[in-house]
Formats: structure tokens, C-alpha cells, sequence
């Protein structure tokens, strides 16, 4: 994933997490940074409106890492 995508992403998935860019660690999982389903919910449907990538339900779980959230954009993507 190129540079401005991942920084477009973690923007987007700051601001539906109610967060700072600052406050995201690549390395925690979704429960370590607070996130509910919705919150979980909120940025699949973003990331869908922004990359035109449906996340199917479930895709997006609470003990995956902001990392593999990337990944799994990443290949989603190409």
C-alpha cells in the first residue's frame, strides 16, 4: 500500500474511532484501542464509500491489529 493511502486510511479510521492518527498504534488490536463493533462498523462502511472494498461482516474483528487491518486492505485493493 503506497504512502498516502495508508496515511488517507489511518485518517479515515481515526476519525470514525474517535481518535488521533497520533494515538493509533499499528501493533495494538481493535479492543486495546477502545473500538466497539460499531466503531468496527463506521470505518468498514468508510473504507467502502472512500476505497469502493466491501468488508464483509466479520472481516473486522476486535482482536485484529491496525496492521492487519492494512494488510487486508492492502490486498483487497489491488
Amino acid at each position: 500500500m503506497d504512502t498516502a493511502t495508508t496515511t488517507r486510511f489511518l485518517e479515515l479510521f481515526a476519525e470514525k474511532a474517535e481518535l488521533t492518527v497520533d494515538e493509533l498504534d499499528p501493533g495494538l488490536t481493535f479492543d486495546e484501542l477502545g473500538l466497539d463493533s460499531l466503531h468496527l462498523m463506521e470505518v468498514a462502511l468508510a473504507v467502502q464509500k472512500e476505497y469502493g472494498v466491501a468488508i464483509p461482516e466479520g472481516d473486522l474483528h476486535h482482536e485484529q491489529t491496525l496492521r492487519e487491518a492494512l494488510d487486508y486492505l492492502d490486498a483487497r485493493t489491488r
